[in-house]
């Protein structure tokens, strides 16, 4: 994979071409040390500055064999996008150019070439990793931003601390982001955006789904939840895994009403050819189900639990509201939220306690107290570290390293090797980790942790974190539904960029 900067790869072309006829040996050495000292004094700036974030939004768009697209896009969000930004185009190793004309364009454009198509989630994620801005757009190549499109959509994430992500309204999309338009050419598209777009926050509206043609959010939120799950080929579904764990999190999300952007549509997608669109939309569409099992429940279940915690409800016991759903196109009051109790959580609020996690470089901790423990120690024989990204690793609190194998208790363990007579200090007779399951629901798995029982999503989940039959001690239902709930436990993503 190669990463380029279109402004600087030309001037080098340049100053090569001019030099090359007139150089002397005492010329070519000079230029030598020259070029040598400027490489390493840019080596040294890079690393200082790396990290750094800029107030302003980096506008992330991936892309695959969609020149002609993704030229119109950037163009579009040159002329109208008054605010600080850098646009990041990916290009997933398109066959058409697409990486030579970006770099050619210039600008405030950083270009990434990589060596295959990683997909949709591929590619985000590796814009993701570039990003330097303070806020983060992803953003469709297929699309034409319009006046006043990144203005109001920042109103309405700023309207209220809630609010971790915003989607624009559109002429072409799944669910309540599609408006009706006047127009059928684009050219009579402009006029309708610019009298569309005057700014309105009554057109702010909660929702319960944000398509990814184009997010709004925060690095913080990005922090807290991670990257796309690479397990989805090509694309469709990621978006939806991606804001489940947005939700999870305890954010909400919201349309801009007042925020038009023109769609072509699904361009990537259609290439493909209706059999094969439909073979990746029904193994992605398995793999979403496989994974969440009924997200919808899950998302409502872990706001229950937030509740609770915030206002000491005793678990089992029903909320005032409960029973009366919040009308998702809800307004949004512009007075913001200030509530104190106001908290989100991390991903690895939803890791099992005890588990191995391990970075792309094969540095493994253990997660231990909601602490990350590095093992200065070869890793014991039997353990299977689950790798994530490294900022999921650099969000988690760091605790004592581990430097002696007697300190390290294997995870899970399998079910022989647990004692399931009263153990001290615990009401519920098993040790802290054990893996459990009603004798009647053996699928439905649990972890024993803080005294509370966790559930594991999915068998997905379970067994991505190596979880299996032989670890899971059967218990009565009385037994088990005996004891608190406590966050479930989920899969991580799938990451097959060994750079992130």
């Amino acid at each position: 994979m190669a990463v380029l900067h279109a402004a600087g790869r030309r001037s080098i072309r340049k100053s090569r071409r001019k030099g090359k006829s007139r150089r002397t040996p005492k010329g070519a050495r000079l230029y030598k040390q020259g070029y040598t000292r400027g490489y390493n004094e840019g080596v040294r700036q890079g690393q200082s500055s790396f990290g750094l974030v800029f107030e302003g939004v980096s506008i992330i768009i991936p892309t695959y064999n969609q020149r002609e697209y993704v030229l119109q896009c950037v163009s579009s969000i040159e002329k109208h996008t008054p605010a600080p930004f850098e646009i990041i185009v990916v290009d997933n190793a398109s066959k058409d150019g697409t990486a030579e004309a970006m770099l050619r364009k210039g600008g405030m454009v950083r270009v990434a070439s990589l060596d295959k198509n990683r997909g949709f989630a591929g590619g985000v994620n590796h814009g993701l990793m570039m990003a330097r801005g303070r806020h983060i757009i992803v953003l469709n190549n297929d699309t034409l931003v319009t006046p006043g499109w990144l203005d109001n959509m920042m109103t309405c994430l700023a309207s209220d601390p809630k609010i971790g992500v915003v989607g624009p309204v559109t002429n072409y999309i799944g669910g309540d982001q599609q408006i009706q338009v006047p127009y059928r050419e684009v050219e009579e598209m402009w006029p309708f955006a610019a009298t569309h777009n005057r700014p309105d926050a009554d057109k702010h509206r909660i929702t319960d789904r944000l398509v990814g043609f184009c997010w709004l959010f925060s690095r913080e939120l990005l922090e807290r939840v991670g990257y796309l799950d690479e397990g989805y080929a090509v694309g469709n579904f990621e978006d939806d895994d991606w804001i489940i764990r947005v939700k999870l999190a305890g954010y909400q999300l919201a349309v801009a009403g007042d925020a038009f952007i023109h769609h072509f549509g699904s361009v990537s997608m259609k290439a493909l050819g209706e059999q094969d669109f439909a073979v990746v939309n029904k193994d992605n569409e398995q793999f979403y189900s496989q994974k969440w099992g009924d997200p919808h429940a899950l998302v409502a279940e872990t706001s229950r639990l937030a509740r609770q915690q915030t206002s000491g409800t005793p678990s089992g016991q029903q909320e005032e509201g409960d029973t009366n759903p919040m009308d998702p196109r809800q307004r949004i009051s512009t007075q913001g939220s200030q509530d104190p109790a106001l908290q989100f959580r991390h991903s690895y609020d939803f890791y099992p306690e005890g588990s191995f996690l391990s970075d792309a470089k094969g540095e493994v901790y253990t997660l231990t107290g909601g602490r990350r423990r590095k093992l200065n120690i070869p890793v014991p024989r039997g353990i299977s570290p689950v790798q994530v990204a490294k900022p999921d690793l650099l969000a988690i609190p760091a605790g004592e390293a581990l430097i002696s194998a007697g300190d390290v208790q294997r995870w899970p363990r399998e079910s022989q090797q647990v004692h399931t007579t009263a153990v001290h200090g615990s009401p519920h007779g098993w040790a802290e980790g054990s893996i459990i399951a009603a004798v009647d629901a053996p699928e439905i798995r649990y972890q024993i942790s803080g005294d509370k029982r966790r559930r594991f999503v999915s068998v997905y989940a379970a067994e991505r974190w190596g979880v299996h039959s032989g670890h899971i001690i059967s218990v009565s239902a009385d037994q088990l539904n005996a004891m608190e709930e406590g966050w479930p436990i989920i899969a991580p993503p799938q990451l097959l960029n060994p750079d992130l």
